[in-house]
């Protein structure tokens, strides 16, 4: 279908969800541990709940993604997915029993961390189906996610917490309001064949997910103690800033040339590349290298995240027919939430007794990754393609 809404297509529409359904993730990832502090939660209390989603999602994923896999219309699945989360915020700042700020509060992260795989099942459907470039529409995800970072920041510095908390609410609208201008899935071309809907059952299959979730999970330690780090190195807020910065600004410029550049790479081939960029931008985390090359050096996400990122994309795409690739997203959902979770616990642990050194566990993760992904790799040339001249390794 190339229908347009008024002047936009297809993809400039999936570009708009993205934008807004990423915007209200970058005022909550930041934000929300002030405004569960603001309801009166313990440090405890407030970690159980950032926590929660990343082992809730073995039980969140499959269901929402086999809803979706089973729904004519997977619009309608991400509508009441982001309605049901609205609820669960309203609902948060109503409650005042300390139980039910904790349930509504996990429930909101749960259900918000399922828009972005659901969103890019989407996606790649379109790109399959020639309505756009995947990474074209799933930068502005990354664009409105920085955005967020700075107006939830701007908001929480001139109007205090409960700005903030009707801040997150108006993102919950805004995505439930354009989660209507997704452009609906083209219709089935044929049935695909028994081998290609049991994909979800390959261990090649299952194999390159677990070895793209243990590459992505060595950013655990950036996400948790780099800021850390650099504070420790004496570099002042401005510059952590920059750093930060820089880091989703590379991952941005990659997703916006990937479709031209790296159309012929193989999707195997870009998971081992960010394998490789990983493992050695974890190890070079370990060095001080001062405010210049430390700022060059976040350059390095673009690869270390993105450029996996889109590898594993395109291989979802084309080796899982339609009837099973939101399932797909959610087992990888849940390879990643797994590596996430033992990495972060792995660092939290080695962060208090070796500081910054504990970066070179995160390196350790991404060596995994890529010895998995080698070992899968025989597999991979027997697996079921459903894009025509597919070249998956």
């Amino acid at each position: 279908m190339t229908r347009k809404f008024g002047r936009l297509s297809p993809a400039q529409l999936m570009s708009v969800f993205f934008g807004t359904a990423f915007f209200v993730n970058g005022v909550i990832l930041p934000f929300f541990p002030v405004v569960l502090s603001a309801k009166g939660l313990t440090g405890q209390e407030i970690a159980f709940i950032i926590a929660t989603p990343h082992v809730m999602r073995l039980f969140s994923m499959p269901i929402l993604s086999g809803l979706a896999d089973r729904s004519s219309d997977r619009r309608l699945v991400m509508f009441w997915l982001v309605a049901i989360t609205l609820a669960a915020t309203l609902l948060m700042g109503y409650v005042t029993q300390r139980w039910a700020v904790m349930a509504m509060g996990s429930l909101l992260l749960i259900l918000s961390y399922c828009v972005g795989p659901l969103a890019d099942t989407i996606a790649i459907l379109m790109e399959r189906n020639g309505l756009g470039d995947y990474g074209k529409m799933r930068l502005w995800g990354s664009a409105s996610f920085i955005m967020g970072n700075l107006v939830g920041g701007v908001v929480m510095e001139h109007s205090g917490v409960p700005s903030v908390y009707l801040l997150i609410i108006f993102g919950f609208v805004l995505s439930a309001s354009t989660s209507f201008l997704i452009p609906p899935a083209q219709a089935q071309k044929a049935e695909a064949s028994v081998a290609a809907l049991t994909i979800l059952r390959r261990p090649a299959f299952l194999g390159v997910l677990l070895g793209h979730g243990l590459i992505q999970s060595g950013h655990a330690a950036l996400y948790g103690f780099a800021t850390l780090v650099w504070q420790q190195r004496g570099y002042d807020d401005m510059s952590i800033g920059v750093f930060w910065a820089i880091g989703v600004i590379a991952e941005i410029m990659l997703f916006s040339v990937a479709g031209r550049m790296l159309s012929s790479v193989p999707p195997l081939t870009l998971m081992a590349l960010g394998g490789v960029i990983g493992f050695g931008r974890w190890v070079l985390f370990t060095l001080d290298t001062g405010t210049t090359v430390t700022g060059a050096l976040q350059i390095l996400h673009a690869g270390s995240f993105a450029l996996a990122h889109i590898g594993l994309m395109r291989f979802i795409r084309e080796v899982v027919p339609e009837q099973r690739a939101s399932s797909a997203q959610g087992t990888y959902m849940i390879f990643n939430g797994l590596g996430m979770a033992l990495a972060t616990a792995i660092a939290g642990r080695l962060w208090p007794v070796i500081g910054e050194d504990c970066f070179y566990a995160m390196s350790a993760f991404c060596l995994a990754g890529l010895v998995i992904l080698m070992i899968s790799r025989s597999g991979i040339s027997r697996l079921p393609v459903v894009t025509p001249n597919a070249v998956l390794a």
